[in-house]
């Protein structure tokens, strides 16, 4: 017992200073966050379902996601563990992915970097965290991971990890809502202090959303053909996590409503943090390092970059897994014949392309992608930038 609380006065005691620690390792904290992004959202679903020990976060003593103003004094955020696995080794991690980058949980409060709380044996307890290190009069979203991972090596082993997640959004005075943007996913969170969700326009109209009224929330996308094609949409709730979005995008943010209109978000009463960001003339935002999805042509070889991490630009949306090839359909052939194909490959960037380079990329045609279950899905010839090659009526015409 005299351990436990030892332990428990080291990780609430609390300094006043704290020297935070910036500008480390950009590019690998970039590679610790598409890491940690994964297992966070995919992987220890089984794990917790059958864990006798279960971390929980609260924020202000709920175990609710808060939208928060930067007025207010820091939120109260909580941890507890339940278990009967008291004495058990583990690895306990308590992070916090900012709007600055990732922090992990000490003594003395909260600094920079991925690493562990504490390892050692499990006990049951609940108590305040301190909030020392995390600046919450910045905009943005604070994503809080509370974890215990059985393996007690230093490192994330997901088989062995349960976790549980909250967010804090913090919304500047004057704005409704911040959009905290990421490589493959959305933190969005919304001020509903006032019993419904403001900053949003319907047919035309600037109007208070009741709560009742909404069906999900979406990104609406350049790379998936607007919104009857969204695949970046999530249920509604004061602070959304959406999934499925490109690293670089051009889009708009939308309520789907039951009864089937759209409530579209005023980009005036947005505040964007996370990756840089550039409002177009037709108010849409473009963001990451934004390239329309292109195919050049040369030397009767092709390469079709899709410039971010989805593969899209077919008349549906298509899963990268579900991809077996990508095909050149040439006119005047069989176009059931396999003629010449590329297979999906991954830039360093985290982008899709498919280099074509058997020669054989000539005269008219279209690209499809043969799916590993058998099926063609055609190109949208619409939505593709073309290099050494035009439209002609329906096929692309190589120059």
């Amino acid at each position: 017992m005299f351990v436990e609380n030892l332990i428990i006065s080291s990780i609430v005691l609390e300094i006043v200073v704290i020297k935070k620690q910036a500008g480390k390792g950009e590019v690998k904290m970039r590679k610790i966050f598409l890491f940690l992004a994964v297992f966070f959202v995919f992987l220890s679903i089984s794990v917790a379902a059958f864990a006798t020990t279960v971390p929980t976060l609260n924020i202000q003593g709920t175990h609710s996601s808060y939208v928060w103003r930067p007025e207010y004094t820091s939120p109260v955020v909580s941890i507890n563990i339940e278990t009967d696995e008291r004495g058990l080794s583990a690895d306990w991690w308590l992070l916090c992915l900012t709007p600055t980058g990732w922090k992990h949980y000490i003594a003395t409060g909260w600094v920079d970097g991925v690493a562990t709380t504490y390892t050692g044996g499990l006990f049951s307890f609940a108590m305040p965290i301190a909030t020392t290190g995390l600046d919450f009069t910045q905009p943005g979203t604070f994503m809080f991971f509370w974890g215990i991972d059985r393996t007690m090596d230093g490192n994330i082993t997901s088989s062995n990890l349960v976790y549980d997640s909250l967010s804090v959004s913090v919304i500047p005075t004057g704005k409704k809502t911040v959009i905290n943007l990421f490589d493959s996913f959305q933190v969005v969170g919304f001020d509903t202090t006032a019993g419904n969700v403001e900053g949003f326009v319907v047919d035309g109209v600037v109007r208070p959303i009741a709560f009742s009224e909404i069906e999900s929330v979406m990104e609406v996308s350049d790379r998936v053909g607007w919104i009857g094609n969204s695949v970046a949409i999530s249920a509604f709730s004061s602070s959304v996590w959406i999934p499925n979005t490109a690293n670089n995008d051009k889009a708009m943010w939308a309520l789907s409503l039951f009864g089937g209109k759209t409530a579209w978000l005023n980009l005036d009463q947005v505040e964007f943090v996370g990756k840089t960001i550039v409002r177009t003339a037709d108010d849409l935002i473009q963001y990451g390092n934004y390239a329309k999805q292109s195919i050049s042509f040369a030397n009767k070889q092709a390469y079709i970059a899709f410039a971010c991490n989805l593969t899209d630009g077919f008349v549906a949306h298509v899963n990268p897994s579900d991809i077996d090839k990508v095909k050149w359909n040439q006119d005047g052939t069989n176009w059931d014949q396999l003629g010449a194909w590329g297979a999906l490959q991954v830039d360093v960037s985290g982008n899709y392309f498919v280099s074509i380079t058997n020669s054989s990329v000539v005269g008219s045609g279209l690209f499809s992608a043969v799916l590993k279950n058998g099926t063609t899905v055609w190109i949208n010839k619409d939505s593709w930038v073309l290099n050494g090659a035009r439209i002609v009526g329906e096929r692309i015409v190589i120059n």
